[in-house]
C-alpha cells in the first residue's frame, strides 16, 4: 500500500491549529489596538520544527519524522508617558567626596521632621 504524500504547506490539514491561532492573534490585536487608542500592532504565527531520523530495521532505509511545533502571539506597544521640568531656583554644585550635588531652597520631609524633633 503507497502512503499518500502532500506538499509542504500552511495549507495543510495539520496546520489548522497554527492558522487558527494566528487568526485569533490577528484579531485580539486589532481589537486591543483600538480599544487602548494605539495606531500600530503586530501578529506573529512562529512555526519550529525538529527533523528525527529512525533506521528501518526491516530495509534499512533512513526515516526522517518532522515533529512540528507553533507559537502564535500579538503585541500592541501602549505608550504613556509623564513630562515635568525641575529645576526651579536649583543649582548644582561640585562635591569631591560624592560628585555633583543638587542644591534648592526646597525643604526636605526629612528636614521638617528632624527640626520638628529639636523642637
Amino acid at each position: 500500500m503507497k502512503k499518500q504524500q502532500f506538499e509542504l504547506s500552511i495549507d495543510h490539514g495539520m496546520m489548522v491549529g497554527a492558522k487558527s491561532a494566528f487568526d485569533t492573534c490577528l484579531r485580539a490585536a486589532v481589537a486591543k489596538a483600538i480599544g487602548t487608542g494605539s495606531d500600530e500592532g503586530s501578529a506573529t504565527l512562529r512555526i519550529s520544527f525538529e527533523i528525527l531520523s529512525t533506521m528501518d530495521k526491516e530495509t534499512g532505509e533512513v526515516r526522517r519524522m518532522p515533529v512540528f511545533k507553533y507559537k502564535a502571539g500579538y503585541s500592541v506597544p501602549m505608550k504613556d508617558s509623564i513630562d515635568a521640568t525641575i529645576g526651579e531656583s536649583s543649582r548644582l554644585i561640585h562635591d569631591d567626596d560624592v560628585g555633583f550635588m543638587l542644591v534648592n531652597g526646597q525643604v526636605s520631609m526629612d528636614e521638617l521632621m528632624a527640626e520638628d524633633k529639636e523642637a
